[in-house]
């Protein structure tokens, strides 16, 4: 086991070198609240629920951010560093899973091969790359430590509970401890209890030693899984079927249901025979299906997925690890492959699903085959997938070790990314930034054409177009506003958009571009007109107040902010230094203690007392002197 580890470690090496990407610039570079630099319980406090990522801000994960930040600063080098210690230890904890379950069904059966082979292939599958170097998802890799380690209790305090050796509460608590810390993480550990339900009805079949159900499993399960995901669809599913929450999306709730179809078999491919062209982290080209037969894959995809699980029932007797390596591929998907509004499509997403693909790949090569001809094949077949799959994550390890290179590589492999050309347009950007002879102008132009036209994209695109040409002294082409209204015309602004709107803004108040007016108001306009959005209304109230002088219309725009997202705190500290400003202190006093009651843990203390700060400086100033 430790020449895996370091075998991972050396594998991984070059990735560390790279910097950041996509989603880890509002999660960590740019959310200053996560700069932790002090012992400061409120500062920590608000660094640990300062997501955006999702409602439960995942605070475990972003207090490690924090002290990442303390420690090393913002260097994604120790940032990716963490990453891969977690990554290590998850792959002890696969090794102890997999040779116990492998031990259960085969007492006879030398654990050991098979189970160091799955966890040297799910350590080093390609699938998982961007748990490890995609630095944001430490929020995946961490939450699956509190999933794996669980999951392992869970398999011992039952081992013992069947033999007499042990009560319920080690089951109860490997369940119910490692969901609720695994949730500080991520909510994909909310799976936690499915994957330990497959497993108990693969083990042991939800029974005594006797052969009588153990109604005591019975009840743990009904508690932490039954009544929980029967409450979380009664919650959830009238949300998922309001067409307003799709607004955003460029698929309604049957096409995304569609689509996973075709998606996860890709994952499942693509975790059993990588495809170095195929992987990556930009997915937003991957074609959406329209119906069953458009495209004509669709069809066959859902067959597949229903034969997939009808499978991982039908072989529980005759095939026990393959049926549960299934239904733990398959209950992986539960989450982010369903009825949620998420983006369509990402690799981390099979963290915990690639180890059910690959424990049917160990009982197929490793276990199943019986003759010595056979288990030879069997072997030399595992040795060459586990070759090739450490040489393709080497491989993009190595597209990592450089932001230029991995932007260059990304857009490479999606032509038809938005994202991807976008991001290699931003890479060339940045590079000319730093060092102005390395990269031409018009090489960042050429970058920044491709990524305009290519479909379905944000505005972020025709804004980074905008704002490069007014840094290069350069004329505005009138129609980058016009691609922009036309993009905002078709569909709601999403998370893109609006922070494409607040760059513009912010490019216009610093004073590094003269953006006119007019095409402001109108670009607005178009994003409004599909309803207000608080974060929309944000940005254009500080655009109104900073380059229209409009006070009064800033102020109406931050109270409907207001109203539509009363728990945002962003929005009541703005409000607050705008009335501040205003010299309407009353006001902004009560906006200052909303914001201090918004807050958990006292997490908004700091901000609160700079406000009140700012709020008696500005009063004495306007005192009269004694």
């Amino acid at each position: 086991m430790p020449a895996l580890l370091v075998l991972i470690v050396l594998i991984y090496l070059p990735g560390l070198a790279g910097g950041y990407a996509f989603d880890d610039f509002p999660n960590i570079v740019n959310n200053v609240t996560l700069h932790v630099t002090t012992l400061n319980w409120a500062d920590w406090s608000a660094a640990a629920f300062s997501s955006p990522a999702s409602d439960l801000q995942r605070p475990l994960t972003m207090l490690t951010f924090a002290a990442n930040h303390v420690l090393f600063g913002l260097d994604p080098w120790w940032m990716k560093a963490g990453n891969l210690l977690l990554h290590l230890l998850n792959t002890v904890l696969v090794f102890a899973i997999v040779r116990r379950v492998i031990g259960l069904l085969a007492p006879q059966q030398d654990a050991r091969l098979p189970a160091l082979w799955t966890a040297a292939a799910w350590g080093l599958a390609p699938i998982n790359v961007m748990a490890v170097l995609f630095v944001v998802q430490r929020m995946e890799s961490l939450c699956h430590l509190f999933v794996f380690g669980g999951l392992l209790l869970y398999l011992i305090g039952r081992q013992r509970l069947r033999a007499g050796r042990g009560g319920i509460a080690l089951p109860v608590f490997a369940l119910a401890g490692g969901a609720a810390a695994g949730l500080l993480a991520k909510e994909s550990a909310a799976l936690l209890p499915l994957y330990a339900a497959s497993a108990d009805l693969v083990l042991f079949g939800l029974r005594r030693a006797d052969g009588r159900i153990d109604r005591r499993i019975a009840a743990v399960f009904v508690a932490l899984l039954v009544i929980p995901a029967v409450a979380g669809a009664f919650w959830l599913l009238p949300k998922m079927l309001n067409p307003s929450v799709w607004a955003t999306r460029d698929f309604t709730l049957t096409e995304r249901l569609l689509s996973e179809a075709r998606i996860v078999l890709d994952y499942l491919r693509w975790t059993v025979v990588p495809e170095p062209s195929q992987l990556s982290l930009y997915h937003d080209d991957y074609p959406i299906s329209r119906g069953l037969l458009q495209p004509p894959a669709t069809l066959p995809a859902v067959i597949g997925i229903g034969a997939l699980a009808a499978a991982s029932l039908a072989l529980i007797r005759r095939r026990p690890l393959t049926a549960l390596g299934l239904q733990w591929f398959l209950g992986a998907q539960l989450i982010t492959a369903t009825v949620i509004p998420l983006e369509l499509m990402f690799e981390h997403r099979n963290y915990f699903a690639s180890l059910g693909a690959l424990l049917v790949l160990a009982d197929l090569l490793l276990i199943a085959p019986s003759g010595r001809t056979a288990r030879r094949a069997g072997v030399g077949l595992a040795l060459v997938l586990l070759v090739f799959g450490a040489a393709v994550t080497h491989m993009r390890a190595r597209e990592w070790s450089d932001p230029l290179r991995f932007a260059v590589s990304e857009a490479a492999k999606h032509p038809q990314s938005p994202r991807a050309q976008f991001a290699l347009a931003y890479a060339l950007m940045a590079v000319r930034m730093r060092a102005p002879e390395t990269i031409s102008a018009e090489r960042v132009l050429d970058a920044l054409e491709r990524a305009r036209a290519a479909p379905g994209g944000s505005i972020l695109a025709e804004q980074g177009s905008i704002i490069f040409a007014m840094r290069e002294k350069r004329p505005v082409d009138p129609q980058w506003w016009q691609q922009m209204r036309a993009k905002l015309e078709r569909r709601a602004a999403g998370p893109q958009d609006v922070a494409a709107l607040g760059a513009l803004t912010d490019c216009a108040v610093e004073n590094v571009c003269e953006l006119p007016p007019a095409e402001m108001v109108a670009v607005f306009a178009t994003a409004l007109s599909h309803g207000p959005q608080a974060n929309l209304l944000s940005v254009y109230a500080n655009y109104v107040l900073n380059e229209l002088n409009d006070a009064t219309l800033a102020l109406g725009l931050m109270q409907e902010a207001i109203e539509l997202a009363p728990r945002e705190p962003q929005h009541r500290e703005n409000f607050a230094r705008l009335l501040i400003a205003l010299g309407r202190y009353g006001e902004a006093q009560r906006q200052i203690d909303a914001l201090r009651r918004l807050g958990r843990f006292d997490q908004y203390r700091g901000k609160a007392d700079l406000l009140v700060q700012r709020l008696e400086a500005r009063r004495a100033e306007d005192s009269p002197p004694q």
